[in-house]
């Protein structure tokens, strides 16, 4: 997807707020982003992805609010893509799109 763009995005930095609903998803490049319940007072971590994970991808592409907010733990590396163009760029090539949806079912299986 030719229209992504790499962010640098400094520690205890909020990516997505819970209860937003994006416009993008997020694939960490290098650093960890916590996954926060931010409705409960001491804001507990779900869950921390790191390299290689994506975030804010349900939300985008099922058009719904997050249910957690996302926020950096470290000094990350994201790129960003715009749900709009991930659609696009799955409908010109039907092949990549079946690969990206299995990759994304076998990347929820392991969370």
């Amino acid at each position: 997807v030719a229209d992504m763009k790499a962010e640098y995005i400094p520690p205890r930095e909020d990516v997505i707020m819970q209860n937003e609903s994006p416009d993008e998803l997020y694939i960490i490049v290098s650093g960890e982003v916590e996954m926060i319940e931010s409705e409960m007072e001491n804001e507990p971590t779900v869950w921390t992805f790191k390299s290689g994970d994506m975030i804010g991808e349900v939300g985008a592409l099922c058009c719904r609010p997050q249910s957690y907010t996302y926020r950096t733990k470290t000094l990350s590396q994201l790129l960003k893509i715009r749900t709009s163009n991930l659609i696009e760029a799955m409908k010109t090539r039907q092949e990549d799109n079946i690969i990206m949806i299995k990759n994304f079912l076998q990347h929820h299986k392991k969370l």
